[in-house]
């Protein structure tokens, strides 16, 4: 089988992972447990497995705000009103989860499902990047239920999504970008993983990238005839800045038959002093996918340059897609970029919500890093833009579109508690059409801002004096049935049960109404399945456990 380069970049911390995996690999049944918080030669040199712990150090892009991301998207209204995400289980699928031990029962749930699917069974594997991320899920959903899982190849995130799939979780998280795994219409082995999932019900946010700036796209133009790309007249190369011990990812991908491309084209890439530091010259010859890709530690810090080489001639002139990345994220942008067009995979997926970073600066526009569509097959992205570089918990936190999507999946959490009953895609929708107005930016984006708006339409919230409220009387260890009564302000909505009952809920309560005939509440269903919502003080009820 071919062997296939897989290039993931963490969105947030500027880090990119880059790892050569096999489809065939041999697949890893995981490490599981449930944690809780009493658990204790020239100018670049190439880049193998040996290398990446030692490459996982980057920098957060600078925050600039401490205005609270739930009271920027509404999410403390949310809270008080009583939606915590209880019941609803979230994933945060990413590449580490470094230091989430400490964080139980502080900045995250007390106990949490951990599950890693890496070969070598680390869930601390370099990186704390999925743990910032489900730090966020947790400020705005603090009763949701998280799974934090890992991978580091195809067919191990193939094996996480079916395990996520059978744990039956309704949200997924997902900052991270895939480099030119597909075609960019929405297919390819990472889009068809998660197409398999959302096709079962579960609602992905997926981070958009950070790589507006650091993107080119064009024709192939060859002015003098020379099988060179001009990116202007008289200019047949593209750059940006590196560092020295950077890590630098280029990538050249062209519309042409995925699997069978026809078309060929070589990439160089050049060192501060012109010498070629690096090329990819695979053949294409209708057999091979429209890619070609280097990657490679700088040696030297200073511009390095890349160059477009059409092989033979095939008489077409397809679009080319150029990217141009670095690790740490220095937000240095080529000297000719084209943010159209600029997603990461599997942003471009049609069944997920896409989700964009706001300015950290100036929530009102779109962050200039940005990625935006349109995908290949002319689709909008992102759905919808979030807050990055903010404040959860009083303390700031990291960056970027992977600190943006985690905002989406906790209030998508907040909407499942709200609307019993509902589906993913209702919920995707809720979250699309209850946003704010589009930020204004130079990316071309016009994704509205997550918003949680009003409580109407979503049933009961607590009432005044909820502090008050109380459910008396003995409750079975297991399944059985209890008789309480419920003591404070009129109105407390039965659904708001396990706020009284330490976090457990029953499965249904029964009264009876004044002509003496039994009235139900049946927790987690739609609303129209319930004969009564709200207890009034006095009430004598059966709580029915399961």
């Amino acid at each position: 089988m071919r062997r296939v380069v897989l290039l993931v970049v963490l969105l947030g911390l500027g880090v990119t992972l880059i790892g050569n995996a096999r489809f065939d690999s041999g697949s890893s049944a995981g490490a599981s447990e449930e944690r809780t918080a009493s658990s204790t030669a020239s100018q670049a040199a190439t880049v193998d497995r040996a290398t990446l712990d030692s490459v996982l150090a980057g920098l957060a892009r600078a925050p600039s705000s401490v205005i609270a991301a739930n009271d920027a998207i509404g999410a403390d209204r949310w809270q008080v009103a009583g939606f915590t995400g209880y019941g609803v289980r979230v994933a945060i699928v990413d590449t580490g989860f470094d230091g989430y031990q400490s964080q139980l029962g502080v900045t995250l749930p007390g106990t949490v499902h951990a599950r890693s699917f890496r070969a070598d069974g680390r869930l601390e594997s370099g990186s704390e990047h999925g743990t910032l991320a489900a730090r966020i899920v947790h400020s705005i959903a603090p009763r949701a239920d998280l799974y934090l899982a890992n991978f580091s190849t195809v067919e191990e995130f193939s094996n996480l999504v079916a395990y996520l799939q059978a744990e039956q979780v309704q949200v997924v998280s997902f900052s991270l970008g895939f480099v030119h795994n597909g075609p960019g219409d929405g297919t390819g082995p990472v889009d068809d993983i998660i197409g398999r999932s959302v096709a079962s019900g579960q609602l992905w946010t997926v981070a958009a990238g950070n790589w507006a700036q650091q993107h080119w796209s064009g024709t192939f133009t060859d002015r003098d005839g020379n099988g060179i790309n001009d990116f202007a007249p008289g200019v047949e190369d593209n750059g940006r800045a590196y560092q020295a011990g950077d890590l630098i990812t280029v990538s050249l991908r062209w519309d042409d038959s995925w699997g069978f491309a026809c078309t060929d084209y070589d990439l160089e890439l050049f060192g501060p002093d012109g010498a070629l530091a690096a090329a990819s010259r695979g053949s294409q010859a209708c057999l091979g996918n429209p890619v070609e890709s280097v990657q490679v530690l700088a040696t030297k810090t200073g511009r390095y340059r890349v160059r477009i080489v059409q092989v033979g001639s095939s008489g077409r002139t397809p679009r080319l897609d150029l990217l141009m990345l670095g690790a740490p994220d220095r937000s240095q942008p080529l000297d000719y970029f084209v943010t159209a067009g600029s997603l990461a995979e599997p942003a471009d997926h049609a069944g997920v919500v896409t989700v964009g970073a706001e300015n950290p600066f100036d929530n009102a526009l779109v962050a200039n890093f940005s990625s935006v569509g349109p995908t290949q097959d002319g689709r909008p992205k992102p759905d919808l833009v979030a807050p990055t570089g903010r404040a959860t918990g009083g303390e700031v936190t990291f960056s970027g579109t992977s600190a943006a999507t985690p905002h989406v999946a906790g209030a998508a959490a907040l909407l499942f508690e709200a609307l019993p009953g509902a589906g993913a895609a209702q919920v995707a929708q809720e979250l699309r059409t209850r946003g704010g107005a589009a930020p204004a930016g130079g990316t071309g984006s016009t994704a509205r801002s997550l918003q949680l708006g009003g409580l109407e339409g979503v049933g009961p919230v607590l009432p005044p004096g909820d502090g008050l409220a109380s459910l008396v009387g003995p409750t079975p260890e297991g399944p059985g049935v209890a008789t309480l009564q419920y003591r404070g302000p009129d109105q407390f909505p039965a659904r708001f049960s396990h706020l009284l009952l330490g976090g457990r809920s029953p499965s249904a309560f029964y009264r009876a109404n004044a002509a003496g005939r039994f009235e139900a509440f049946i927790v987690g269903a739609p609303r129209v399945a319930d004969t009564f919502e709200v207890f009034r003080d006095g009430d004598i009820v059966l709580a029915v456990y399961r």
